[in-house]
């Protein structure tokens, strides 16, 4: 997918309902697959946390990744599961959508999300510190 299609799918993800998300989107790249999470609003009064999570397979390769037993959010020592994913189903080449997770009270200083993909011998991290964005 060029960077402009994959700039669209991550814009078009954040303005659908979620307009007020912080730009702090992060990319990783491996093996012609490239993941990127932008976390959504993570305010301690919010019960439920929104990330959108685009994937996009340079090669053409299909992606298998299974969203909500491959994810992981952790905080404070504590992990999480997803509680939904509202996106696109597994089997194509570009995949995007929204994990949401219940919300870690009290709120951590610090968010790590671990993205485990199928073939890969360690789990991608995203981290997302609130001070630098987040009330």
């Amino acid at each position: 997918m060029s960077n402009l299609r994959f700039a669209f799918i991550l814009a078009l993800l954040i303005s659908v309902g979620v307009a007020a998300w912080p730009v702090v989107t992060q990319k990783s790249e491996y093996r012609g697959v490239t993941v990127a999470v932008t976390p959504g609003n993570l305010d301690p009064s919010n019960g439920i946390w929104d990330f959108a999570i685009a994937f996009d397979s340079a090669r053409g390769a299909k992606l298998t990744d299974e969203v909500m037993e491959n994810i992981v959010l952790v905080g404070d020592g504590r992990t999480m599961k997803p509680l939904a994913w509202e996106g696109e189903a597994a089997g194509g080449t570009h995949r995007a959508g929204v994990l949401k997770f219940i919300a870690l009270k009290p709120r951590p200083k610090e968010l790590e999300m671990h993205v485990q993909r199928p073939g890969e011998a360690k789990p991608r991290v995203f981290r997302f510190v609130f001070g630098d964005w987040a009330a």
